[in-house]
């Protein structure tokens, strides 16, 4: 593919970031690649999540699927080269447990060379996050940390029945509710004002600060973590969005490997509680069903996302006290 692209009558690349938040942000390390690799062309992104490209000096032009306004006239031409891949049905990501970006880059035909996700910010934006942060942490009377404990699919009530559909249709990677009630009980025991980042249709934490990313950028929910002590969340964008800030903390797994969506840089926790750990069903993108219900149900009672309370917290103070020795020396 590589070879193709570096054909000097292509002058564009058009860039296809497909899936959720999360997996868009992760893209951004492919980009800069890209952009390393072939300085002469210009990049377009098409993307369900554009704002997490805004400012990006790597690319010439974002463009949302929802509206990608004169897009095919301007650039669908014999000057530009699609880039357009799905790396979570490829054999290396699923059988040989490499890492997203890697296997993104390799599909492409270069090197990922450690790239890690990017966005850049305008010092506006960072300056209304500081100042949210300052309010609901009483100018730092209080510590400030971030938890994600659910994500993925978005349901199409805030009604009980209609999550439990939507958590049954998602491969298992979400804390259970009182799991991550019990974690936020414990951080605003220890002086921590929590700020809970999730869906507005999904249940409420209790006594946490609510950052809804429905009605609220995702760009804004993410320049929070600029201003965090550190974060703790499962495998969605919250933990890809950390790297953009160097922003350490604690990742619990479940139906996923953090060997191929995760970053060393943080704690990440795994159960291998039964024989077919990190299985990323029932959503595995190539076709999973049960024959009597239509959806997988798992066999272990989803053992994988048994995760104490206290096990969570103990591992973010482990995180940050080392990061704490680490800024020291």
């Amino acid at each position: 593919m590589i070879e193709e692209i570096k054909n000097k009558k292509i002058k564009n690349i058009l860039f296809v970031a497909e899936g959720g938040i999360g997996k868009v942000i992760a893209s951004t390390a492919v980009v800069k690649r890209l952009a390393e690799e072939l300085p002469d062309k210009r990049i377009i992104v098409v993307t369900g999540y554009p704002d997490i490209f805004l400012y990006n000096p790597h690319i010439y032009k974002v463009f949302n699927f929802g509206n990608p306004l004169y897009f095919y006239d301007d650039y669908v031409t014999p000057e530009s080269y699609v880039i357009k891949l799905e790396p979570y049905t490829n054999y290396g990501y699923m059988f040989d447990n490499r890492h997203l970006i890697d296997v993104w880059c390799k599909m492409i035909g270069i090197e990922s060379k450690g790239s890690l996700p990017q966005m850049f910010f305008m010092d506006n934006e960072l300056e209304a996050s500081k100042l949210y942060v300052e309010k609901i942490t009483g100018k730092g009377k209080k510590k400030f940390v971030m938890l994600q404990w659910i994500g993925g699919i978005v349901p199409q009530s805030k009604d009980k029945m209609a999550v439990f559909d939507t958590l049954m249709r998602m491969h298992k990677r979400s804390l259970p509710i009182n799991v991550a009630q019990k974690v936020a009980n414990k951080l605003i025991s220890r002086n921590y004002t929590v700020g809970v980042v999730q869906h507005e249709n999904f249940p409420d934490i209790q006594g946490a600060e609510r950052m809804f990313f429905s009605n609220t950028p995702v760009r804004g929910v993410i320049a929070l973590l600029k201003y965090a002590e550190g974060f703790i969340g499962i495998d969605s964008f919250l933990q890809h969005a950390g790297v953009v800030f160097n922003k350490k903390g604690v990742v619990v797994w479940g139906g996923t490997h953090p060997k191929k969506l995760g970053y060393e840089m943080n704690k990440n926790l795994t159960r291998e509680a039964c024989k077919h750990p990190f299985c990323h069903r029932p959503d595995s993108f190539v076709f999973d069903a049960n024959p009597n219900t239509g959806i997988w149900n798992c066999p272990y009672n989803t053992k994988c996302m048994e995760y104490d309370a206290d096990e969570i917290i103990s591992a973010y103070e482990e995180v940050i006290k080392d990061e704490k020795k680490t800024q020291k020396s």
